[in-house]
């Protein structure tokens, strides 16, 4: 039987804010159909990431995953793997009931983190073998984006992973969210009006995208050996990097 710990969260307990528990679940709603219709190439990446496990590590595994949200993308890459143990970090407590719910029956020990990404990555003395992030980096303003990306690599034995939106070369901030609406708003059509303006103001109050060479450049700086883009998304604002130890 599996072991599912969820550390500094209690299951059950008390909504403290109803309006905020009733905004993450329209988020996480809106948030579900862009997964389910694969516009964000969820499948692609998950595809990667499962190769890079199944080639580069035979032994069982420890893997990371930061901002995991209801790990859905683990349920489905990490049964075919050595994975030994999954220990996953989010900041939203109905997101890590969740991915306790879809981890419940793996044949791997799991645990769960309720807390800020950043602040259990510059305290984390364990390193993992494998650390993943998707979509959740790209919030943090670029010194932010080289600390956390220091202490993960302190962090990590084998490689990691992110997925993230990426401007194009030249392009600035201003540019690409013009782009975001222009591109995807037509592409997009499971989500109502009310849907698409949710994301897009989230886009336009949070997103700080990175250009490509950005992205590598951070990665070397943090003291990663290599660094290289490995998939870009068919609608070119989501690419997957991977620099290795």
């Amino acid at each position: 039987m599996v072991n599912v710990h969820i550390h500094q969260f209690r299951g059950g307990s008390a909504v403290v804010d109803a309006a905020a528990l009733e905004q993450f679940q329209q988020q996480w709603a809106t948030y579900q159909k862009l997964v389910d219709s694969d516009c964000v190439s969820h499948q692609a990446v998950g595809d990667h990431l499962g190769a890079a496990l199944k080639d580069g590590l035979q032994r069982p595994f420890q893997i990371l995953e930061i901002a995991c949200g209801d790990a859905s993308l683990m349920r489905r890459v990490l049964p075919g793997t050595a994975a030994g143990h999954y220990h996953g970090i989010d900041l939203a407590e109905p997101a890590l009931e969740l991915a306790a719910k879809n981890l419940a029956d793996v044949s791997f020990a799991v645990d769960l983190d309720h807390r800020d990404f950043v602040a259990a990555m510059n305290e984390r003395q364990e390193p993992a073998d494998v650390s993943f992030c998707s979509l959740s980096i790209h919030h943090l303003p670029t010194e932010n984006k080289l600390e956390l990306l220091e202490a993960i690599r302190r962090s990590t034995r084998s490689f990691l992973m992110i997925y993230e939106p990426t401007r194009l070369d030249q392009e600035d901030r201003a540019s690409y969210l013009d782009r975001f609406t222009a591109v995807n708003r037509p592409l997009w059509t499971m989500l109502t009006s009310a849907e698409w303006d949710q994301i897009e103001h989230h886009v336009r109050s949070c997103d700080l995208p990175e250009t490509s060479e950005a992205w590598l450049s951070l990665g070397r700086e943090a003291g990663f050996a290599t660094a290289r883009q490995i998939f870009v998304d068919p609608t070119n604002f989501y690419r997957l990097y991977r620099y290795d130890v």
